[in-house]
This record gives structure tokens, C-alpha cells and sequence, in this order.
């Protein structure tokens, strides 16, 4: 993940930010500088994968698209920046997956507000296809979302 500080006023993701029924980001906050809170760190990039770590099972999850590729995102959220290999599309669906979801909510802790760290994400183990069978996949699976409509 990169870090970064603002230095004009900008557009801030918080989890709040993110609508866990669509799966996108559909309610972000305009920052003045002057206002900037502590958790604005998360340098964004198009095609990045916010997941976030507080209460994972809510699935606050999102794919970044143009609009926001400059937002910065609260400390809230590990950010996935797809590299070489990696079909962004794909990993957002997997992170999206029960398997996954499911499986780091195994690692939450807390009451008021459960969570999971950096390592449960960086650790845990996640299949991946060659990005051929990647980009297949994804197909599939738009098309079966297309059924849908």
C-alpha cells in the first residue's frame, strides 16, 4: 500500500463512503486541508481494490474506478493494487468471495467495532488462475450478472 498526505483539499473514502450492497463508491467527502483527519493516508490508483478491515463480513468492499483514482482512502481500508499477472476485475471478485470474506472474518477481533490487520490479508491464502483463466472467469461471471438484469 502507499501512503500519502494531502496538500490541497481533496476527496476522502471512508467506509461510510462505500456502499456494501453495490459494492462501489457512491458517497465520498470533499476534505479541506485544513480539515484533513489522521486515517487520510491511503494513496488510491484506478483499478485498486478497497477492502475493508473493520467488520469485513459487512463486505465494504469496491473497485476503484476513474472518478476516484486520485481520492485518498481511510487507514480503514487495505488497498489491493493490482500488478503484473493480476486481472483487476478478478481480484475484486474474489475478494467479494464468501471464501474470502468468510475466511478473514475467522481473524476479526474486538466488540465495538471487530477487525483484522494487514498480515490476516497479506497472509491468507488466494487462489489465482493464470490471468487468461482469470480474464474467463470474470467473463463468466459478467455474463451471468447480464442474466440478472
Amino acid at each position: 500500500m502507499e501512503s500519502t498526505k494531502p496538500i490541497s483539499d481533496f476527496t476522502y473514502i471512508d467506509v461510510d463512503a462505500v456502499n456494501n450492497k453495490l459494492n462501489i463508491i457512491d458517497n465520498p467527502k470533499k476534505i479541506s486541508i485544513d480539515k484533513v483527519p489522521s486515517r487520510a493516508t491511503r494513496k488510491l490508483h484506478q483499478n485498486d481494490i478497497l477492502f475493508s478491515m473493520v467488520r469485513p463480513y459487512l463486505r465494504n468492499i469496491a473497485l476503484v474506478d476513474d472518478a476516484y483514482k486520485s481520492a485518498i482512502a481511510s487507514t480503514g481500508f487495505y488497498v489491493i493494487t493490482p500488478g503484473i499477472g493480476y486481472f483487476h476485475k478478478f481480484l475484486f471478485y474474489m475478494m467479494l468471495s464468501n471464501y474470502v470474506v468468510d475466511g478473514l472474518n475467522t481473524f476479526m477481533k474486538g466488540d465495538n467495532s471487530p477487525s483484522i490487520n494487514n498480515g490476516h490479508i497479506e497472509n491468507y491464502l488466494y487462489p489465482l488462475p493464470p490471468l487468461q483463466e482469470q480474464q474467463r472467469i470474470v467473463a463468466q461471471i459478467e455474463r451471468l450478472f447480464e442474466q440478472l438484469k
